[in-house]
């Protein structure tokens, strides 16, 4: 529930290739960007022109006062358009060089500053950051020291099973914040054991900003400007929200509601880079370059690799999260990309290696559908009018064994997967499959592959059930062959028709009613707390009690009634009076 405010392929057929990719990362020589029309394939101006068709509509649509937009090439700008004002109706217009908080599109670029901090031996991906800072501890139910586990590459996949949310009482007026902030995620706790599954979170890149700072001995912002920014030719572009605020051509942040957006904020590595289009046109060039700027290799080839290779892979996976940026199939070629939102801005930035040419959207409002999957349909859509939709790899269901239905294994997975309605798994009038949460019931064929159970819907659809962890059922991941879309549809497991009556504590009635759920200071949501079965329930989530008055929603989030006032996940509740 809280989390939906802030939603944050290797296989290629080596035949067609040829057909498809610009000159060869290792042969291509990065020159000065310049503005202006590049002589390139066909297929990069056919997103454009999409893109300047669908935009203008839709920004009057969204009410987002200003946005800047830039298709480019491997040497050049092929396309770049601005609209609308800084700020309020009146303040000065867009041009290619304002800047915008490019919100998480930021984890993109503080992976690109711990790599370069690999490569000059100051860090290592996969060195516990217990090595790095022996003093800090961050609470677990699975591990008892998980700090000696997590590693930078679970940090920067999403893999360390951090919570996403920023603690509170975060003092923004003390010139300090960010070291006070990082020492607030010690008070968190995990979601789930290191290396479980992927789960978005700030906290790991926050933290990796933070190493980067310890490790060098200046600031993370000054580390970044040095080997990052100034080499890549970023010269209108900072992680200092100090200097940022300083900018006289600087796009302002407005919320959902119009209402202006200030600063500063805490999570600056994960989503505090302030850059314009012109920049991020630059950005895109060294990844569309191979990592190589002016003739000159600014980050070793295997680094680059590892950069934008899926983390953690399942075997034959083509789509999800590499380090700081998500790798997805797109016809037969894919793409790397992320997209940004909060705290006043969205911002949406895809590349295509092997075409050749990359994407960028800035706006100066947030959550308004031109980032995410409407921005990818559209810039993802002339190159699969080419070329096709992906098509399915190679792994076939007729080599493994299907469960029978008496098989003791199915018994272990029945259950309610997600929230209400959820999807409920178990036996219909003899047959076993899914129910989702559009009332349909879907039949499964399970098959046991090696050692992980399987359900397949059809002939290119399946549910993948994780392995038992804390003594609860595993999560369920749902995955489109085709689309290939492993790591990025998870429903963990909530309840099932098969537990047993809960403890239902007499001290928890105190608990039960409904809640304001508050950001800084002000209410976004409403939940409600309740007793079924035996059990406390927080927005039809089943809980259980950890501590005295500290509950584990079924998702991993704490719900802590011992700190005045209460909390879930991080953020405030406030109790409505009866």
């Amino acid at each position: 529930m809280v989390n939906a405010r802030l939603r944050c392929i290797i296989w290629v057929f080596s035949a067609s290739l040829a057909l498809f990719m610009g000159p060869s990362c290792r042969e291509s020589q990065d020159r000065p960007l310049t503005a202006g029309v590049e002589p390139t394939d066909e297929l990069a101006e056919a997103v454009a022109s999409a893109m300047e068709e669908w935009l203008p509509d839709r920004l009057k649509a969204s009410e987002v006062p200003g946005t800047a937009a830039v298709v480019v090439g491997n040497v050049a700008i092929i396309w770049e358009k601005v609209y609308g004002v800084e700020g309020d109706p009146g303040s000065s217009p867009i041009t290619p060089d304002t800047v915008f908080c490019i919100r998480s599109i930021s984890k993109s670029v503080t992976t690109l500053a711990v790599l370069m901090a690999v490569q000059e031996g100051l860090l290592d991906l996969d060195t516990p950051i217990s090595e790095y800072l022996p003093d800090f501890t961050i609470r677990s139910r699975f591990d008892t020291q998980p700090e000696d586990l997590i590693t930078l590459r679970h940090m920067l996949s999403h893999w360390g099973g951090f919570t996403h949310d920023p603690p509170l009482r975060i003092n923004l007026a003390r010139p300090n914040y960010f070291e006070q902030y990082i020492g607030r995620i010690s008070e968190t706790w995990l979601r789930f054991p290191v290396g479980y599954r992927h789960q978005y979170s700030n906290y790991g890149f926050d933290l990796a900003g933070y190493l980067i700072q310890v490790r060098s001995g200046i600031s993370f912002d000054e580390y970044v400007r040095r080997e990052v920014l100034e080499p890549l030719g970023m010269a209108h572009s900072t992680f200092n929200l100090e200097v940022a605020a300083q900018i006289q051509n600087r796009a302002i942040g407005h919320d959902t509601k119009g209402k202006v957006v200030a600063l500063p904020f805490p999570e600056i590595p994960s989503a505090g880079l302030y850059s314009s289009i012109r920049d991020m046109a630059r950005y895109v060039q060294f990844h569309l370059n191979g990592g190589i700027v002016n003739g000159q290799r600014l980050l070793r080839n295997d680094l680059m690799q590892q950069y934008h290779a899926i983390q953690f892979a399942f075997r034959d996976q083509r789509t999800g999260y590499s380090l700081g940026l998500i790798r997805e199939v797109v016809s037969n070629t894919y793409s790397l990309y992320h997209e940004g939102g909060g705290h006043g801005f969205g911002s949406h930035m895809i590349v295509y290696p092997e075409l050749g040419f990359g994407t960028v959207i800035l706006t100066n409002r947030e959550y308004h559908g031109l980032t995410g999957q409407q921005a990818r349909k559209v810039m993802n859509g002339p190159i699969i009018n080419r070329y096709g939709p992906p098509l399915t790899p190679g792994e076939e269901f007729g080599t493994l064994r299907k469960l029978d239905l008496s098989d003791s294994r199915l018994k272990a997975i029945l259950g309610r997967y997600g929230d209400s309605p959820g999807i409920v798994v178990g036996f219909e009038k003899g047959v076993f499959g899914m129910r989702t949460n559009k009332d349909q019931f879907l039949p499964l064929d399970v098959f046991n592959d090696g050692g992980q159970l399987v359900g397949r819907y059809s002939t290119n659809k399946e549910v993948r059930f994780l392995s038992p962890y804390g003594n609860r059922p595993g999560a369920m991941m749902r995955v489109d062959r085709i689309l290939d879309n492993y790591n990025s549809q998870y429903n963990d497991f909530n309840d099932s028709p098969l537990d047993p009556t809960g403890p239902d504590e007499p001290g928890w009635q105190k608990y039960v009613g409904e809640y304001e759920v508050l950001w800084a200071g002000e209410s976004f949501a409403k939940a409600n707390v309740s007793i079924t079965n035996g059990y406390l329930y927080y927005h039809d989530g089943k809980c259980e009690e950890y501590e005295p008055g500290l509950f584990f929603r079924y998702d991993g989030e704490a719900l802590d009634f011992r700190a005045n006032p209460p909390t879930y996940a991080n953020l405030e509740l406030k109790k409505r009076n009866p």
